[in-house]
């Protein structure tokens, strides 16, 4: 498995974001989602599918995370996805 630094990582995300970004949660969340996509194809499959949604499919999937018990605002489900986006091109499939 291909490994991404982490200072590519805060680069990515702190330009996709116009700002200072240095979550360390945000990292072991990318290290975790590689790891899942590289052992199941299917996670990969769902994972690329979630980086493909618009508005209403991002607000829906925001309340069911709720429903999971993980809240999160509009901006962290953003960063969510962008953290799986950023994943994906270290998947080894």
């Amino acid at each position: 498995m291909k490994k991404p630094t982490k200072k590519s990582f805060y680069e990515y995300m702190s330009l996709r974001f116009n700002t200072k970004y240095k979550s360390s949660l945000g990292y072991i969340d990318l290290i975790d989602i590689i790891q899942q996509a590289n052992e199941d194809p299917e996670a990969f499959m769902d994972l690329a599918e979630l980086t493909l949604m618009n508005k209403t499919d991002r607000l829906i999937y925001r309340n069911q995370l709720a429903v999971q018990g993980k809240e999160l605002t509009p901006m962290q489900v953003d960063e969510h996805l962008a953290i799986i986006e950023f994943g994906l091109e270290y998947i080894d499939l």
